[in-house]
């Protein structure tokens, strides 16, 4: 839980000595052992993913390596990286904030994507925002698939980043839905980039799970669900995708285990920032090769400002380390 989300609920759950307990207690053991551990002493050291060779970089927001490999039914080669961030915030700063990347288009069904980022891609196509769907207080990965291959159409000459919600919260598969009478969904998100009162309608299923609402045997199948719902329709946007697909995840997330390496002999959930846990920042790197690639062009978007003549050489120079020239 981040500040922002504890101190809305503050507001409303002032009084309720299980909320403290169960909720505040926790947050309060993470904000001075654990974090300040990983800050000082042991230092997040994961991927640039920019950096890495592929033409479409498909993200599913929260996905642990061990469960995408027990899950996987998508062909290609799985490998392990460590992410950059242990939350979605992290993960976009330290990947793209304060850069610019004019041969990338971002799809996205998070809208933390527009929340921490000032555009620095050559289109930013926020699909939250035509095709969020009300009954589930999130975006469908169906949705996904269409947004992604409408902007490989339109875009044929650019990488493209497609950021799905799932296997995140709400949990959207069968189980998970009767889990629970009310769960949060990305609800707070959404209005933060809408400028809207940053909070959450109900308690997302990691409070619920802190408070003995739901088990962890039931959080897992419900994430298991989201995930194995996810990859039928990732594996329907491969068959449509042209150059090397990368299938992979912004963080993890800790389902009550110690935040390893950090000896604190607490358990912490969710993926909470600055907690660089090996089950929390590793994540799947599948990589789906094609027998061709896209040609990528670095331009600015139309109205954006021309590239000088070293910006112009540095575009080449990192074309080419991509192998792209």
């Amino acid at each position: 839980m981040d500040l922002e989300i504890l101190t809305s609920n503050l507001r409303r759950h002032w009084n309720d000595p299980g909320w403290w307990r169960k909720i505040v207690m926790p947050f309060a053991v993470r904000a001075t052992l654990v974090q300040p551990y990983f800050q000082y002493v042991h230092e997040n050291e994961g991927i640039d993913v920019m950096a890495e060779e592929w033409d479409t970089l498909v993200i599913l927001d929260a996905c642990r390596y061990d469960m995408f490999a027990a899950h996987n039914t998508l062909d290609g080669d799985l490998q392990r990286r460590v992410s950059k961030g242990s939350n979605t915030t992290e993960f976009l700063q330290q990947n793209f904030a304060g850069r610019t990347f004019d041969d990338t288009v971002y799809v996205t069904a998070n809208p933390q994507v527009d929340v921490n980022l000032e555009t620095p891609f050559h289109e930013t196509v926020s699909v939250w925002r035509d095709e969020w769907d009300e009954a589930f207080n999130t975006v469908r990965p169906e949705a996904m698939v269409d947004a992604t291959i409408d902007a490989q159409e339109r875009f044929p000459d650019k990488r493209i980043i497609s950021h799905f919600v799932q296997p995140h919260y709400p949990f959207i598969g069968e189980f998970g839905r009767t889990l629970v009478d009310e769960q949060a969904g990305m609800e707070l998100s959404k209005r933060q980039a809408t400028g809207e009162t940053a909070e959450s309608d109900h308690y997302n299923v990691w409070d619920l799970l802190q408070q003995g609402v739901i088990t962890e045997a039931d959080l897992w199948k419900g994430y298991n669900e989201n995930l194995q719902l996810t990859l039928d329709h990732v594996e329907d946007l491969l068959e449509e995708l042209v150059g090397r697909t990368v299938v992979t995840s912004d963080h993890g997330n800790l389902v009550g285990e110690r935040p390893t390496p950090c000896p604190v002999p607490f358990k912490l959930y969710g993926h909470p920032p600055s907690v660089y846990a090996d089950a929390l920042v590793t994540v799947p790197w599948l990589v789906v090769e094609s027998e061709t690639r896209r040609e990528i062009v670095e331009e600015a978007a139309v109205g954006d400002r021309q590239a000088g003549p070293d910006e112009e050489d540095d575009a080449e120079e990192r074309l080419r380390a991509l192998g792209y020239l």
